[in-house]
């Protein structure tokens, strides 16, 4: 008996399959459509060779014998005999495939990775007998995977009795990689791409490519290229059942404005108007452009007061033979508009402030009663708390002209005198008052804050916090009390509140959690919900969310929460949560796609999703993320493959687009530099130079996330190179950075000097230990440092050339070590900074002179003052810096002004210890503390340096216009830089500096080193106080710091008296002292 059975098209969750007679093989059908089941069924059974492209089981009739085949359909009725009949699986039937043995399952056409996951899903299992009930359920759970768009099943007698049972189908297939080739840059690729509205991992269909291409060419003629061809091609890969489809475009020319026509009262010309709109014929016009034209026109209109203005373009049609598009502009400039108030005296910018009319640049009633309302918030906010706000419009149809009238009627000025709190018990007044908004008046808000818009809010605010904390009939009262204690228009206003009962939680209990997490700061062990705790439905609803975050980052996509109470003991409510995990989704494959030059193990080791772990859109993201922070990716998705189907296992897509490697930057200038003395000069008297800088970055160099960087700007005043190499995973370890850098400098300072440096340096990043986040906590570098700077041509004393400047060469190899366990770098408020620095240069490194170099820095913050429930606390902030360097070999250190004999070797210039400024001592001037020259006064730096800051933060107030934003602290500062360590240790009791040996010296005298005022000394601890004013910004603190030096440093003044061009003649002329006040703006904390 030959022949086929089908059914009308049905739901596979609906099918409830029947099995009719078997015979020695047979082929089990589902499909979408009963026509197109029979068909299939009857060609793959009878071997016909014109649809075996179509049935993907058609080559298991080939080979070297003939196989004969009964078709079963899976269905409920039998089509060659009478539709109501039903096959009775009662009985189980004469067949050699039902009862035998399965030796083997199969897959045709899937890998066999994706085969046993196939083969752990259905309940036809291999050693087992084959029944109809297995075999229906089987096929069932493959068709719900959504890889397979039919789906039959084959089985095929072997030896000893036992059968082979194949699951052949027509596999569904996912979009993978969209890529465009073309693109005329705009639209964009990505443009492009998101027009086609094709996602990532979500079933390739015939139909989705047709309305992707009707999107594309939608865009296009957007963008005026309405000559432009879309083809695409599509390239499947059965392996992992991707098709990475290409959309090819050829642009064509643009499309240009035709004729442009106007309609309507524009009370301009044509021509006028194409000049407001920027638009004219011949020009491109893209949709963007069109808006754009549109909008100015309605500006331009606002701005002479017609708010009523309507703009539009009524028409537009494509010209295909001149290849352009005629435009129908309509303009109504409708009336005048005047917007004014009366009874008050305001300003326009308040005005404009408060009417949203001008900030909408549109003009409806909604915006005229907001503000309305906006203007009685602001009247009330000055004072004027009965004032009223009426809203009127006059229409002059003779003058074209409508007037909107705001009429205020301010009533008595009135002043805040308390703002009163009274009835709660659970919590103290400095808790409640920062989430109040009404404030009493103070000298910074001499006449308070109030208004009914405020106080309704201080209302819900208050109320919102006391059910949070379980008081579910929480009722606070507004009383507002004039001419207060018998003070005339002095106001007090007073909140009652009544607490009610407070609601506990009783018991609580979680169920449904079957799967126990190993993970110790699992989400269930921190709720906020617990016995004791009390009781409120946004405590519940944040553990919800909670929970299901966690339960979604840990494979469980469709797990729902329900939580319950009910009434306990006196005032508390037993608890339960109730988790409905369902299935748990884990990664089968990870699919990288895109990789066009970058090699795989640098995009494997940033993926936080691997094959078997639990499904997590968080390390997903984290995975996108880490990606993007490589540098060498334009564009990174992330999506999961088949998202409808229920496989237990699936696919991750990532998809990458590789930025551009090389980037080139380019520009031409000038360079000025003024205030050369004039006169003739071997240097030239030109102080202004031509410049020409050209920039090169290579990203993603040998297919890795390092960066070869080339920066130049050369003019005739200065010629600048340099080169680096960044790789910030060495050895492909993230904790591990390599940095190469090469510097040349070529300076020519018009008048003064010319100075060349050069500059080599190389360092080796260890990171020791990471926070959870990934930011790192410990860090070791490694480093070696060479640079040599000459000053040629110098027309002045060398002490003038500015410190980098002078003439030293320095090889010095080194670590630094640094802990970092802020809780913020920008606004810290807790924990410690600890740094510090080794560097040893000797003659074996290419050094001139022989030192070493110790700086240690430790900075610790300790919050304090903070009340219960609040978030507003001081912080008291202490840094101390200690700084040595030990010369060793034939280098010397000497005090200012001491007598030398021959040429000794000193520490260059640019490697002492220098101190002053915003960022460290702020009682003096950047690099100003220390010793000094004896004859010219400038600073010299030191062998030595110690530095100690107390700093107390305050917490923001609410302030007028800035809000919380700005803050304020006080600062101590004590320290100085001293010729060597010997001098700091018995200096640091030292708080007043020695002057007499500044001024030791007769008036009119030259400096004689070595005797009189060129013997001052600057060994002593130098003490500053101050106030610092910080404004919060998205990039961290604006920082204004007013320091007072309490012991300002005094040294000689020696005055040169020749006339140029004579050679400098210095003669004594008393002491000067350094400006004790210093004022510093910068951005971040000083410390």
């Amino acid at each position: 008996m030959n022949g086929y059975f089908s059914l009308p098209a049905m739901s596979h969750k609906a099918v409830e399959p029947a099995l009719p007679l078997c015979q020695p093989a047979q082929t089990f059908i589902i499909s979408g459509e009963d026509a197109e089941a029979a068909k299939l069924a009857h060609s793959c059974a009878s071997g016909q060779k014109d649809v075996s492209n179509f049935c993907p089981g058609a080559w298991l009739t080939k080979g070297s014998f003939i196989r004969a085949f009964v078709v079963f359909a899976i269905a409920g009725s039998l089509l060659p005999q009478s539709r109501a009949q039903t096959p009775d699986l009662s009985a189980p039937p004469s067949s050699a495939c039902f009862n035998a043995k399965i030796e083997k399952v199969e897959f045709p056409g899937i890998n066999e990775a994706d085969q046993k996951i196939l083969r752990g899903l259905i309940a036809a299992h291999e050693g087992e007998s084959l029944n109809r009930q297995q075999l229906r359920q089987s096929l069932r759970v493959l068709f719900a995977t959504g890889r397979f768009a039919d789906l039959r099943a084959e089985c095929e007698p072997s030896s000893g009795g036992s059968v082979l049972l194949s699951f052949a189908g027509t596999p569904v297939f996912f979009v993978g990689k969209v890529t465009v080739e073309g693109a005329p840059g705009r639209p964009t690729e990505s443009q492009i791409v998101n027009a086609s509205k094709l996602q990532v991992g979500e079933p390739f269909t015939v139909q989705k490519i047709e309305a992707a291409l009707v999107n594309i060419r939608r865009l296009m003629e957007d963008n005026q290229f309405y000559r432009s061809t879309i083809t695409h091609s599509e390239q499947a890969n059965p392996a992992d059942q991707q098709i990475e489809v290409t959309f090819r475009i050829h642009s064509g020319d643009p499309a240009r404005a035709g004729n442009i026509t106007l309609q309507g009262h524009a009370l301009h010309s044509l021509g006028q108007i194409e000049d407001i709109a920027h638009l004219h014929p011949s020009d491109i016009v893209s949709a963007q452009r069109a808006a754009s034209a549109l909008d100015r026109i309605r500006k331009r209109y606002q701005s002479h007061g017609r708010w009523l203005v309507q703009a539009s373009i009524a028409q537009h049609r494509y010209v295909p033979a001149s290849n352009t598009v005629d435009y129908t502009l309509l303009v109504e400039a409708g009336p005048l508009v005047e917007i004014t108030v009366e009874g008050f005296r305001m300003s326009r910018k308040i005005i404009k402030k408060n009417v949203p009319v001008y900030e909408e640049s549109a003009l409806d009633d909604d915006l005229l009663n907001e503000g309305r309302r906006n203007l009685l918030n602001y009247m009330q906010a000055q004072g004027y708390f009965e004032a009223n706000v009426d809203l009127r419009k006059e229409s002059d149809q003779a003058k074209n002209l409508l007037r909107v009238v705001y009429q205020i009627d301010p009533g008595d000025r009135h002043k805040v005198s308390r703002v009163i709190l009274a009835g709660n018990k659970y919590f103290q007044d400095q808790n409640l008052r920062p989430m109040m908004q009404t404030q009493d008046a103070t000298l910074l808000l001499p006449h308070g804050r109030y208004s009914q818009a405020l106080l309704k809010q201080d209302v819900s605010s208050l109320e919102n916090a006391y059910r949070r904390e379980g008081f579910s009939q929480v009722k606070v009262e507004s009383e507002v009390e004039d001419d207060y204690q018998g003070a005339k228009n002095h106001v007090a206003v007073t909140l009652h509140i009544i607490e009610g009962p407070q609601l506990l939680i009783g018991s609580f209990q979680i169920v449904g959690n079957d799967t126990k997490f190993d993970d110790p700061m699992s989400a269930l062990n921190f709720l906020n919900t617990g016995p004791g705790q009390p009781y409120s439905d946004s405590r519940m609803a944040d553990d919800r969310d909670i929970v299901l975050n966690y339960y979604f980052d840990n494979g469980f996509p469709n797990a729902t929460f329900d939580a319950t109470a009910k009434p306990g003991e006196s005032n508390h409510m037993d608890v339960t949560f109730t988790i409905h995990e369902g299935q748990r989704i884990y990664v089968n494959r990870v699919l990288v796609a895109g990789r066009e030059f970058t090699k795989p193990y640098v995009v494997d080791h940033q993926l936080e999703v691997a094959p078997n772990d639990p499904l997590s859109q968080s390390d997903m993201l984290e995975s996108q993320q880490k990606l993007y922070d490589l540098g060498i990716f334009s564009q990174v998705d992330t999506a999961v493959q088949n998202p409808e189907g229920s496989e237990p296992r699936k696919n991750v897509l990532i998809e990458l687009q590789e930025a551009k490697r090389y980037t080139f930057n380019y520009g031409l200038g000038f360079e000025f530099q003024t205030g050369q003395p004039g006169g003739s000069s071997d240097q030239g008297i030109s102080g202004v130079s031509p410049l020409a800088s050209f920039d090169v970055s290579r990203l993603n160099f040998r297919g890795r996330d390092h960066t070869i960087t080339f920066e130049s700007r050369v003019g005739s005043l200065q010629q600048r190179g340099l080169v680096s190499y960044v790789a910030p995973r060495w050895f492909d370890k993230p904790n591990l950075n390599l940095t190469f850098t090469g510097f040349f400098d070529h300076t020519l300072d018009v008048t003064t000097f010319t100075s060349q440096r050069l500059e080599g340096s190389v360092q080796a990043g260890h990171i020791l230990s990471k926070r959870r986040d990934g930011t790192p906590i410990s860090i070791l570098n490694y480093k070696f440092n060479y640079r040599l700077v000459k000053a040629t041509h110098v027309k002045i004393n060398p002490d003038e050339v500015p410190l980098l400047s002078q003439p030293v060469r320095v090889g010095q190899p080194g670590f630094s070590f640094s802990r970092d366990h802020r809780d913020d770098l920008l606004q810290t408020t807790r924990g410690n900074y600890t740094i510090a620095d080794f560097g040893i240069a000797a003659h074996y490194f290419g050094s001139e002179a022989d030192f070493s170099r110790v700086l240690v820095q430790n900075s610790t913050y300790y919050p304090f003052g903070k009340q219960r429930k609040s978030s507003k606390e001081l912080v008291f902030a202490r840094s101390t810096r200690v700084g040595v360097e030990n010369p060793f070999g034939s280098t010397l250190i000497m005090q200012p002004g001491q007598p030398t004999v021959g040429t000794p070797a000193l520490i260059p210039l640019p490697e002492r210890f220098f101190m002053g400024g915003g960022n460290s001592h702020r009682g003096f001037g950047l690099n100003q503390a220390g010793p000094r020259d004896p004859v010219t006064g400038f600073p010299l730096g030191g062998s030595a340096l110690f530095l100690n800051n107390f700093e107390i933060r305050f917490p923001p107030p609410m302030l007028p216009f800035v809000q919380d934003n700005m803050s304020f602290a006080i600062f101590h500062d004590m320290g100085n830089v001293f010729t060597d360590g010997t001098h700091m240790l018995h200096s640091l009791a030292r708080w007043h500096q020695d002057k007499f040996p500044c001024g030791n010296q007769a008036p009119n005298t030259p400096p004689i080193i070595g005797q009189g005022a060129t013997l001052c000394t600057y060994n002593y601890i130098s003490q500053a106080i101050g106030v610092g004013v910080r404004y919060r910004t998205p990039v961290g603190p604006v920082r204004f710091d007013f320091g007072y030096n309490l012991n300002p440093t005094v040294y000689p003044n020696f005055v040169n008296t020749a006339i140029p061009p004579a050679s400098p003649v210095y003669n004594f002329a008393g002491t000067k002292q350094a400006s004790p006040f210093n004022v510093y703006f910068s951005i971040g904390q000083t410390f």
